[in-house]
Parts: structure tokens; sequence; C-alpha cells
């Protein structure tokens, strides 16, 4: 390498450099040599008698301005260009040129490439101050690119050196898999987030008081009855149907428990099926339509297991006995049961699906073997859900834009079914608790449905014949004392009250920071702005320790706050202090104001939810 590379590395990327030094490559089949033109490029050797150029052979410059000339119409102003592949480079420097004011990250699959040219030519002339990131794929720091796309608030735009798609396919094809799952889930969080940040806290206030008054399922003596027992978990999908007649028999036997998840109460309701118990956790304020054929039978002795985030209009209108369990989405219980939950007991981590949560908490209490029916996990006969499940707001069967848009996945023969990306969020979500609770035995029953990786096949009526062969007490009573003392309520009442009145007075100090910040930036005073930026640290340092934005505000707005973070987190490299102040300022102006919205709407709730709860 280049001394001046070295010199480069060790004061820009210290740790890349020193991931460097513990990998090293022979570079013997990467070859740079001179083009027609003058320019060096790099000839690979793939095979023996094969070679493949990264550049142009003829001319690497003039294809560099082509390469940009292509992308030149899909990058504005805000657009954070990310470039897969470096090679000489050629293509970065045209890109700095055409477009000097917008960042960019470098990414080198081939450590070998990376090593050929920082021997022949100085890093300087690609890095300039808008380079944010520079990865090279060195066997410990393979994905560490992926943050990228997950947590930049800017438009991220690739290009890629087009000669790596013929000479490295099988690593440009992972590249593009592995993206492409970022951007997913990054869009699928951010839908998720925007839709449910505000009703996650709000149902977690106003489902308190049936928390109180209900039993814990893991966190009582109840629990104990389903160790070593098992339990079915029936589900929604379309081949429930098919199952209706084996489910009756072992209800009428009482050969397992039978836990309705989700929808699926309304499919054994009209086969007249009476599960266990019914599981729910949706926080949507339609969560309670799920349940509006049992309430209009009058059926109000059939356990209703909720997580403590549910809708709050479904616990409001079901009468009958009712448990619960805490989710992560709970902040309410987290912040005034703290100290009467165990945290790696009680809580039961938000999942894709109610299935999927219900698996979490049939595992944490032994039961054995769990067994899915209905879990189809993909299209059947042209249908989502099983007959019996039908909504307004909700098509039961595939319209021609689902079609358009399904994927693949393997079924439980071995064949290519379509799915959707929900379903295959459900899929991952069980593979990772079945890998993870591996040594209990698990059976996927669902004929036709998406094979589980860790949940083997076997049929149902199979399942009755070898397993299910000894008749089981079903009965699960739901009327057991609370599980928490309500003393100390009232405290941590208090405390919090304090707590946002802090959280005012830092939000007034806030605003007076900005304003500095802002006559700073208009007058270029460096000194002042370099202090102005560390009292900000401290002040945001302070926010996120106050208790109520740290356990209530925060999510409340989390939407926002996840855009703050990620803006400060790429200003952390800006080493212009007015540039930096600047956007500070306009970012934390919008974020002050999101603060004081959110904020009204949550202190109108709490006291009306909180008050009316005694010790």
């Amino acid at each position: 390498m280049l001394i001046d590379n070295t010199l480069f590395l060790r004061n820009r990327f210290p740790q890349l450099r020193k991931t460097m030094l513990e990998n090293e490559y022979n570079i013997a089949d990467f070859q740079v040599i001179d083009s027609k033109s003058g320019p060096k490029t790099i000839q690979v050797e793939i095979e023996s008698d094969k070679q493949r150029m990264i550049h142009s052979m003829y001319d690497p410059v003039r294809e560099a301005e082509r390469i940009i000339a292509s992308h030149a119409d899909t990058i504005t102003e805000d657009t954070h260009v990310f470039f897969y592949g470096i090679g000489m480079g050629y293509h970065v420097e045209r890109f700095i040129s055409q477009f000097p004011g917008n960042s960019y990250s470098l990414f080198e699959p081939v450590p070998e490439i990376f090593s050929a040219m920082t021997a022949n030519k100085l890093l300087q002339e690609m890095a300039t101050e808008n380079l944010k990131a520079l990865y090279i794929d060195y066997p410990n720091n393979t994905d560490a690119y992926i943050h990228e796309f997950q947590r930049n608030n800017k438009a991220i735009h690739i290009i890629m050196l087009p000669s790596y798609e013929t000479v490295f396919p099988e690593q440009t094809k992972k590249f593009r898999k592995k993206i492409k799952q970022a951007i997913l889930d990054r869009r699928t969080n951010l839908y998720t987030n925007v839709n449910y940040q505000k009703r996650w806290i709000k149902n977690s206030f106003l489902n308190f008081e049936h928390v109180l008054q209900t039993p814990n399922l893991l966190h009582d003596d109840i629990g104990k009855q389903f160790e070593g027992k098992p339990a079915i978990i029936v589900s929604a999908g379309p081949s429930l149907k098919e199952e209706i007649d084996n489910i009756r028999y072992i209800k009428e036997h009482n050969l397992a428990y039978i836990f309705s998840v989700g929808s699926a109460i309304n499919s054994l309701l009209e086969f007249d099926i009476l599960p266990d118990a019914v599981f729910t956790y949706d926080p949507s304020e339609t969560n309670q339509n799920v349940f509006k054929k049992m309430i209009e039978k009058g059926i109000e002795d059939i356990p209703m297991v909720f997580g403590s985030s549910v809708g709050y209009e479904t616990l409001q209108k079901y009468k009958g006995p009712k448990m619960h369990f805490i989710t992560t989405q709970d902040r309410t219980s987290f912040y005034f049961l703290e100290d009467q939950l165990n945290v790696e007991k009680d809580l039961i981590l938000d999942a894709p699906s109610i299935a999927v949560m219900t698996f979490q908490i049939l595992n944490k209490l032994g039961a054995s073997p769990i067994i899915f029916a209905g879990q189809n996990l993909g299209y059947l006969h042209n249908r989502l859900y099983s007959e019996g499940v039908t909504y307004d707001h909700i098509q039961s069967t595939i319209g021609k834009e689902q079609l358009e848009h399904a994927i693949t996945t393997l079924d439980v023969y071995g064949n290519e079914i379509k799915t959707n990306v929900g379903f295959n969020k459900m899929r991952e979500g069980i593979e990772s608790f079945a890998d993870y609770y591996k040594a209990t035995r698990f059976i996927n029953t669902t004929k036709g449905g998406a094979a589980i990786k860790g949940v083997p096949f076997q049929p149902l009526e199979e399942v009755i014949q070898s397993l299910l062969d000894k008749p089981l007490d079903t009965k699960i009573d739901a009327k057991l004392v609370p599980s928490y003392e309500k003393k100390g309520i009232q405290k941590k009442y208090t405390e919090l009250q304090k707590s946002i009145q802090s959280f005012h007075a830092l939000l007034k100090r806030f605003e007076g920071l900005i304003v500095q910040i802002k006559t700073s930036t208009a007058k270029k005073q460096r000194v002042e702005m370099q202090k102005h930026l560390q009292s900000f640290d401290s002040l945001y340092a302070e926010m996120v320790k106050n208790t109520y934005f740290n356990y209530f505000l925060s999510y409340f707005i989390r939407v926002h706050v996840t855009f703050l973070s990620n803006e400060i987190n790429e200003l952390n490299g800006e080493r212009d202090f007015l540039i930096k102040g600047k956007r500070i300022a306009a970012t934390f102006a919008t974020f002050l104001q999101q603060c004081k919205n959110g904020s009204r709407e949550l202190e109108d709730l709490i006291p009306s939810v909180i008050e009316g709860i005694q010790d």
C-alpha cells in the first residue's frame, strides 16, 4: 500500500486499517495494467485461461463518464449515493466532479481489488469530506454496510460498477438480495410504527386496569398446568377447514389444549367448536371485529388471553373471563409494575402475528408438543383465510393485485406456492423461536401450507394416533386472583408528573439554544458554535434520560425519534461546525414541535387513566 493511503486510513478509517492488517490477501490474480489510453485498469484471472477487466481496456475514464451519465437523472441534491465496486475509482471521481455537494459511501466487495488499487492510486482522489463511509467485505465486516439502508434518512441511490455483474455474479446477487431485504424491512417497520406508535401507548394505558384485575398467564401458578402437555395453535389459514373433524375429535376427547389465535375463532364457531382459550394482541381498533361473532352469540365462558397492548375496544366489549401477558410494546405496565415483573420470564416479544406470540408463550409455559393447524403462511384455493372468516375491512379471498405482487416459498411437500411479505415474516418469526426452543417438539399439521424450518410436517390424523392418546383436564380457571399489588402505583405516578414538568423545562432550554445556534450560524461564529453544540449534546443526553420521555413520549412519537437519531448519527461525522449547527437547528426545531404535539395528547390521557386506579 502507498504510504499516503496508509496515513489516510489511519486518520479517517482507523478500524478499517486495523481490519486490513488482520486480513492479508494474495493479489496475484489481480493485475493492475495500463489501458490503451493510458489510465490503469485491473485484470482479474478467474480461471487459468480466462481474464476479465474491471474497467475498459481502451478508455476507463470515458467509461466512467458514461456510467455516471446513466445515473445523473436520478440523483438530486439530497440523494446519498452508495457505490458498489470501487475498482480504480474512476466513476467515483467523475461523480465527485459532477455532484460535489452530494454525500456518498464506498463499498468494495473484493478485498483483493482494494489492495491492488491502494498500491497504485491515492485514496484522497476519491475521498472528499462528503465520503461518509468506506466498507471492504472482510470476513468479520461482511454486512456492515446494511445499516446505511436501515438508518439513513436520505434517499439512497446505488451505483454498481457494471463489470462486477459478470466478473463476480454470485457476490453481486447476494448483495442485491441483502439490500432488497434491508429496504423491505425498513419500509415494513416504518409502516408499522407510523400506524401503531400511538395506539400501542394509548392501548397500554387504557388496558392497564384490565392488567391489574386479571391473572398473568406466565406469572402465576396457572401456567404450570400446561407443562409437558400437548397444545394446538389453531390459525385461520384456508387449510383449517380440512382439519375441522380432527380438531372436533381432539376437543370432544380432551386430547390437547386447543388455542384459537386471531380470526380462527370465527371458523371454529362456524363449525360449533369452542376452543379452550382465545389469544389476541392486535393493537388496531378493528381487532374488536374478530370477536364480534363470539359476542353476538352470547359466548362468555371462553378465556381471552390478551396482550397488554391489544386494541382496548376488544377488552371493553368482551365480558368473559380474561388473562393477560405483557408485550414489549406495553410501556405502562413496564413502568408501573417494573419491580413486579421478571423481564426474561414475563415479557413477550412483539411479533408479526398472534400465532408467533402464542408460540413464544407456550414454549415459556413448557407445553409439548406444540402443534400448528391452519398455519398456511401462503395462498391456497385463492383464499387468505379459512371459511367462516369474513370482515368488511379485509378480503378473505385473493385479489388479482395480490397475486401480481406475490412471492414464492416452498410448501410442506416441497412444491412452490404463492405467499406475501407478511406471511413470510410470520414464518421467519416462528422459525427463529423454533430454533431458540429447539429442545421442545414442534409439529406443523397444515396440509399445503408453507414449510416451516424446525417445525416438521405431520398430518394431524397421524399426530392423533401417535401422540394424542391421553385425555387431559383442559379447563382453564381464569378467575384466579390478579397478579400484581397496586401498592406503589401512586408513588410512580407522582414521579412521572415531576418528570413531565422537568421535560417541559428542558424543551424551553432547547428552544433558547436553537435561537443561539441560528444566530451563530448567521454570523459564522465557529468558536461560539462549538460551545453551542457541546451544550446541545448535554441537553440531548438529559432528554434521553428523562423518565417521561424515555418510557412514554419517545415511543409515542417513535418515528420522529428514529428520524432524529439517524440525523444526529450522520452529523457526528460532520467536521464543519457551522454546517452541523445549521442542520441540527432545522431538524431539532421540527422535533421539538412533535414533542409538544405528542405530549399534549399523552398528558390528556395519562391522568384520566392512572388517577382512577387507587392503591
